[in-house]
């Protein structure tokens, strides 16, 4: 199989059916307006998009491109003056930022250029006590003089992409690190006493077995760090990997029996050597969690760089994701948002209950205090009950008197409508407005 929309079957097709969004370029003045009006809560997160890379993955679905020095100086340049510029739009709401995080791309291509970033954010925003700075590194950029520099920059968590331990699943990939440099990215990282370490992991990769994977799993979990996040290879039609599938260059995917056993090897194997589920993909020794999807769903979350999604609780809106443009609007003090759309209360609680069963389990009393009305009634009038009753009736979810939690039966079905939002909602954003810096509409999925 491949792992796209298609692939994933009837359940790719119901997001299709449910769910309709259109982003639409506003005016500068309506989009000011938007986003300054329609914050709920005052604690918020920042993600920052770094799009530079020393290569391209064939199946990376993000918005990135092949780093340039002067590129990235430019970039850093416009990153700030935006940070400056939403500040000062957002500056009489009292904000309080309670998490950063930084993706991409390769945020680990660059060092003390953090410092610059984390700085310009403290100027600009009530930054919380407690607030930590995160980024996504490949393991390659992790030497023991590039992590000094991230922590004398401020990083305090780091999410390590190393995807295998297993040289063949690397080369399929198109990755350009080694297995040794995964070994000693980690071995760095945890002398240099970052706060939370988390490692990527990928399954259903091509002639891949879940008895190798049960392997690999294993392996991740000798390695004693904070977290391991495992996704399943996700190939997108507009990915290249896609591509080099279809021509038949490259071994399609293991099938869906393997895919749900190399799932379920997930819980168990790592269950057994200490780590219990955060998410439907993630698992953790402790408390701590290295994760921007909370903010994501339900906001308040502001994205800055190209590409960057952003979500105030009413108003979602993407930035342009050509690097050049982005460049190019934030030096004439234009917000580089390529469109946005007002997001309904009762589609903000399907968001907040997804993102609760992602982390299996929500509390009604919780979600009561944030909507101000009863549970029951809201997901009725949103429409979502009847998939929260299925769910019930199929042993997915069990229901307690202030508890829906997610049993181990529906964390497989949890993960396959997962990774089909994914396939169905960002990657499609993503995939559209790669076409074209401004587009006047676009409709997803």
């Amino acid at each position: 199989m491949i792992l796209d929309l298609q692939g994933l079957g009837r359940i790719g097709g119901r997001i299709k059916k449910v769910f309709t969004a259109t982003f639409r370029r506003e005016g500068e003045e309506a989009l000011r307006s938007h986003i300054h009006d329609t914050f709920i809560g005052k604690e918020i997160g920042i993600y920052i998009h770094f799009p530079f890379c020393r290569g391209l993955c064939p199946a990376c679905p993000y918005v990135r491109e092949i780093a340039g020095k002067g590129k990235i100086e430019a970039y850093v340049s416009a990153l700030k003056a935006e940070i400056r510029m939403v500040g000062e739009l957002l500056s009489d709401l009292d904000l309080k930022v309670v998490d950063v995080h930084a993706g991409g791309g390769t945020p680990s291509l660059i060092g003390r250029e953090w410092a610059e970033v984390i700085e310009t954010i403290g100027e600009n925003f009530n930054v919380s006590k407690g607030c930590s700075f995160g980024i996504e590194a490949n393991p390659e950029d992790l030497t023991e003089d590039k992590v000094a520099l991230l922590i004398e920059a401020g990083v305090r968590e780091v999410s390590i992409g190393v995807q295998s331990f297993f040289k063949p699943n690397l080369r399929m990939l198109g990755r350009r690190h080694s297995i040794e440099d995964s070994l000693e990215a980690i071995e760095n990282c945890k002398d240099a006493g970052f706060a939370l370490i988390n490692i990527d992991m990928m399954y259903m990769i091509p002639n891949q077995t879940a008895e190798e994977w049960a392997h690999d799993l294993r392996l991740a979990a000798e390695q004693g760090v904070d977290q391991i996040t495992c996704y399943p290879l996700l190939v997108p039609p507009y990915t290249r990997m896609h591509e080099l599938m279809r021509s038949g260059r490259v071994p399609k995917q293991p099938g869906m029996k393997e895919f749900k056993r190399m799932y379920y090897a997930c819980i168990d194997v790592l269950g057994e050597e200490g780590y219990h589920p955060l998410r439907y993909y993630s698992f953790g020794r402790g408390k701590g969690e290295y994760s921007t999807v909370e903010l994501e769903m339900v906001g308040p979350l502001i994205g800055f760089g190209c590409g960057a999604m952003s979500f105030t609780g009413g108003y979602e809106y993407i930035n342009t994701c050509s690097s050049r443009e982005y460049v190019r609007a934030v030096g004439r003090g234009r917000l580089p948002v390529a469109g946005g759309r007002i997001v309904s209360k009762e589609e903000r609680a399907v968001r907040w209950v997804s993102e609760r069963l992602s982390a299996l389990k929500l509390k009604i009393s919780d979600f009561e205090k944030e909507f101000g009305e009863p549970f029951d009634a809201l997901m009725k009038r949103s429409g979502y009950s009847m998939a929260l009753r299925i769910g019930q009736l199929l042993g997915h979810l069990e229901r307690g008197a202030n508890q829906i939690r997610v049993t181990r039966k529906g964390m497989w079905s949890r993960s396959l409508g997962g990774w089909a939002f994914v396939l169905s909602i960002p990657c499609r954003i993503v995939e559209e407005y790669l076409k074209t810096p401004w587009p006047f509409e676009v409709t997803i999925p």
